[in-house]
């Protein structure tokens, strides 16, 4: 009995271990079907009704600009809404149709937020967990659940449960359920906006990279270097943006991200993104500016609006920031107010 208690003990401590190192991330339920590359059987469809023809694709549960069919200049077709995860189709439901999956930590990390309440946001009931990288600290979040099985502060690992998926939230149904997965950078401890029910584990405050990417790089059990993905990602466009002489909560956070001199606070901020909005680098810029301004932007057969999340207007040779791309940048910059944020 003794014996089986120490084996108890050491498996629980494993499991809840998160220490700095590089990470090996996992499905956050039963279904591999990604492994096998069955991208029908792990990906939860949406129905599409695009020139006429219904459909109901896989892909647009992958991550990225994969909603909102439209027809280029070129003819192509591409996507002008982003999907911010991926979502990820239940394997076992009961005789009632209702998914009896439970969901699961993808890391080990200490659960950081609970949404208990469905109607609260669009993502229904979801909870987030951090987890500490050598970069910094990442969030996973899992949205849609249908009930809630941890507790805020919990440490946890890949054989804890957090939830039983489900459909709550909004845009899905019993036939659609799924867990909605992603992995993200927090842009700033800081965040405030009007009637924000989740402090800054609000959505709009986690900006999410491609987390299938990071589980098939650890499907073999190789661990995930967030720095070296990062450094892979294309740069879409820049913003030239007034330090205002502080350094971003997200440099504080993702010192990895900057490329000028530790501690040094320039006239101005280079600050690269990928076409979601993926802070991907900030360069130190010594020309002092009144006002963020886009200075470069890839080419392409559309406006940069349908690409950028609505952020980047215009063309690339005359590319500007729209109002909500200029919300965005001055969300990076905000500083406490006088109630302050919760810290993780």
């Amino acid at each position: 009995m003794m014996f089986r208690r120490l084996f108890l003990l050491l498996v629980t401590a494993s499991l809840c271990s998160a220490d700095e190192g590089d990470l090996v991330f996992r499905p956050p339920t039963n279904n591999d079907a990604l492994f096998r590359g069955d991208n029908e059987g792990f990906y939860m469809y949406c129905d599409r009704n695009f020139e006429q023809v219904k459909s109901q694709p896989w892909e647009a549960g992958t991550y990225g600009m994969v909603r909102n069919p439209f027809r280029a200049s070129d003819g192509r077709v591409m996507f002008s809404h982003i999907h911010e995860g991926i979502d990820i189709k239940p394997m076992v439901r009961d005789a009632k149709g209702e998914p009896q999956d439970m969901v699961r930590p993808i890391a080990p990390g200490r659960v950081a937020y609970i949404n208990p309440a469905p109607g609260a946001s669009n993502y229904g009931r979801y909870v987030v967990v951090e987890h500490q990288l050598p970069e910094g600290v990442f969030y996973s979040l899992y949205a849609h659940l249908a009930a809630i099985t941890c507790e805020v502060g919990q440490r946890v690992g890949t054989g804890n449960e957090l939830g039983r998926l489900g459909y709550s939230g909004s845009g899905i149904n019993k036939t659609r359920a799924h867990v909605h997965l992603e992995l993200c950078f927090l842009i700033n401890r800081n965040y405030t906006a009007p009637s924000n029910k989740h402090g800054m584990f609000n959505g709009f405050n986690l900006v999410s990279i491609n987390a299938a990417d990071v589980l098939l790089h650890c499907k073999d059990g190789e661990p995930f270097s967030m720095k070296d993905y990062v450094s892979r990602l294309p740069e879409h466009y820049r913003v030239r943006v007034p330090s205002r002489g502080i350094m971003p909560d997200l440099l504080v956070r993702y010192p990895f991200l900057y490329k000028g001199t530790p501690g040094q606070v320039p006239p101005a901020y280079d600050m690269a993104f990928t076409a979601e909005g993926v802070p991907v680098a900030v360069y130190p810029c010594a020309q002092a500016v009144a006002a963020p301004s886009v200075i470069s932007c890839q080419a392409a057969p559309t406006l940069q609006q349908n690409l950028t999340v609505n952020r980047v207007k215009g063309s690339s040779a005359n590319a500007a920031l729209t109002v909500s791309g200029k919300k965005y940048i001055e969300q990076f910059f905000a500083q406490p107010s006088a109630a302050p944020a919760p810290n993780p």
